[in-house]
């Protein structure tokens, strides 16, 4: 026969549960479970509510506290209440407990009675010696029961808790992302030109239409880059683009022979070597025209016309053919006249290379030219202020901004808007940057988390973990540590 030990510690009171587990198949139930370490002591408090257990006149109910972990396990002094005859039995006669074993004489055990229809909860209470292996157990009630025939007979156990149950504190980690050296810093301007032509002529006329000042503008763009003592220039690339009227061969042709005539242009007004500048063909813009389309929405029957750009199945010319038989015919001329002459343009592109720059001079650029220095240049700058003070954090937020979709300036600024607890700022950063780079989408699981965004968190990690991210394989574990743990 199993024994238990069965000391009591009662007091009745009326309460209401909260957070309760059950306990005898639903009836009892367990409420504000704590144990709380003091030194190599341990005190354990619970409410356990007995209103509804059912218990004959003559039958002692003994639940059991039982702290439980792998092969240890440890019985507390135990809860008895009794049925109505049998409490009075047991008080009258002052018996030591509910069984006659000798192994309990030593300890005074105070008895309930339960009282059938009223609220009835027992504040439970008892200090232990704390031994390492306690930490994180289950705390189980055990209950059993015995009448008139002191022979204890065993009728279960539910878990109700964990014993010194103590929320993990998670360590995540935020790694510093150093930058791809840049031993030449490379950079570019992007620019489009829209010069006039007449008919099927390739020849530069500057007093034809705007083309003086578009001309001018395009000349001043790349003398600025010129004549800047910090940068070189390495090549300029000039693209020809053509609108759909004419055979796709022509166009090609045409567009080819235009983008020489500006490339030679800028060569004998700026002295930038021809040799220097590329000029590229690149006939009939289509993307462009379906551009233009987007910007009209009032055009008539646009998804007809959005329909023929899109076959797969016609050549061009057979497009603009199906543009001309469309009815009314004001639907092609309406492409003729509005949309067909913003294709025929010339995009440029200047690349130049930046020299490099000391602190002093890196220091006068963050706000007047950042892009002039490299992500490494302004960590430089950012490293001379100490870190978190207002400089240190403007600079490494003026390094996001000039270089938005790289990982490395993005994953470090967020860090600093986490320092300053702005997550949302944070989130707004890294959302500019590449969303498929494990690195960061771990960076956005740091930043959910700090929210309280635990699923998001556990997502990002989960999915940057698997792409092979360190940090979120070391944060998934820690997070769910803390899960596991509440």
């Amino acid at each position: 026969m199993r024994r238990f030990i069965v000391i009591y510690i009662i007091a009745l009171l009326f309460t209401a549960p909260a957070m309760a587990q059950q306990i005898m198949e639903g009836t009892g139930e367990v409420t504000n479970l704590s144990s709380t370490r003091k030194g190599n002591k341990v005190e354990m408090t619970m409410d356990i509510d007995i209103s509804n257990l059912e218990i004959g006149a003559d039958e002692t109910v003994i639940l059991t506290p039982t702290i439980e972990k792998g092969d240890k396990s440890l019985e507390l002094p135990s809860v008895e209440v009794m049925g109505r005859r049998q409490y009075l039995y047991h008080k009258r006669n002052d018996d030591i407990t509910a069984t006659e074993d000798p192994f309990y004489a030593e300890r005074k055990a105070k008895r309930a009675e339960r009282k059938a229809g009223q609220k009835q909860s027992v504040a439970y209470s008892t200090e232990i010696e704390f031994q390492e292996w306690m930490r994180g157990a289950t705390v189980k009630i055990k209950e059993s029961s015995c009448g008139c025939n002191p022979e204890l007979v065993a009728l279960g156990e539910s878990p109700v808790g964990r014993f010194l149950h103590e929320i993990y504190n998670p360590n995540y980690i935020w790694s510093f992302i150093e930058p791809e050296p840049e031993p030449i810093k490379v950079r570019d301007e992007s620019l489009t030109a829209y010069i006039n032509f007449k008919v099927d002529r390739y020849e530069i006329l500057e007093k034809y239409k705007n083309n003086e000042g578009e001309l001018a503008a395009m000349i001043n763009s790349i003398e600025k880059v010129d004549d800047d003592t910090d940068l070189t220039i390495t090549s300029i690339t000039i693209e020809g683009w053509a609108s759909p009227e004419a055979t796709q061969q022509h166009n090609q042709r045409l567009s080819e022979n235009r983008a020489k005539s500006l490339a030679d242009y800028v060569s004998a007004h700026t002295g930038i070597e021809r040799s220097h500048i590329e000029a590229i063909g690149r006939g009939e813009d289509w993307a462009g025209l379906k551009a233009e389309v987007d910007k009209t929405p009032g055009l008539l029957d646009r998804d007809k016309v959005y329909a023929i750009i899109a076959r797969e199945d016609l050549t061009l010319d057979q497009k603009d053919q199906k543009f001309k038989d469309l009815t009314p015919p004001t639907i092609y001329q309406r492409l003729l006249n509005e949309m067909y002459p913003r294709l025929r343009r010339n995009d440029y592109r200047i690349v130049y290379n930046v020299r490099n720059f000391n602190l002093e001079e890196a220091r006068a650029l963050v706000d007047s030219n950042p892009r002039k220095l490299s992500l490494s240049e302004l960590y430089k700058v950012a490293g001379s202020y100490e870190k978190g003070s207002k400089e240190y954090n403007h600079v490494m937020e003026v390094a996001a901004n000039t270089y938005p979709t790289v990982v490395a300036a993005a994953v470090n600024a967020a860090a600093v808007k986490m320092a300053a607890k702005d997550y949302n700022g944070a989130l707004a950063i890294l959302a500019k940057s590449d969303q498929n780079d494990a690195r960061i989408i771990s960076a956005k699981g740091n930043a959910y988390v700090a929210k309280g965004e635990s699923q998001a968190a556990l997502e990002a990690w989960t999915k940057a973990a698997e792409m092979g991210n360190a940090d979120a394989k070391h944060n998934l574990v820690e997070l769910n540590k803390h899960i596991e743990s509440l």
